[in-house]
């Protein structure tokens, strides 16, 4: 599953997601994007609440896999 394709299905934009995560804990656009991209990989904590919010399996995203276990990148 394609991080972007589950933040869409939940009815978010990027910077709504953003606004939604700082009430948590501190998130730039400029890194939920480089996540998003998968440039980067976010910490524990971030990634739980990102699958929370899109009521996903944090395993499932394919940006956050190993090269080899991704799937049509």
């Amino acid at each position: 599953m394609r991080i972007k394709d589950a933040r869409e299905a939940a009815g978010y934009t990027q910077e709504s997601i953003v606004h939604t995560i700082n009430y948590t804990m501190k998130c730039t656009l400029r890194n939920y994007q480089n996540i998003e991209y998968g440039v980067v990989i976010p910490n524990v904590t971030l990634a739980l609440l990102i699958s929370h919010l899109y009521k996903i399996d944090p395993r499932e995203v394919d940006e956050w896999k190993y090269p080899e276990e991704r799937s049509n990148l």
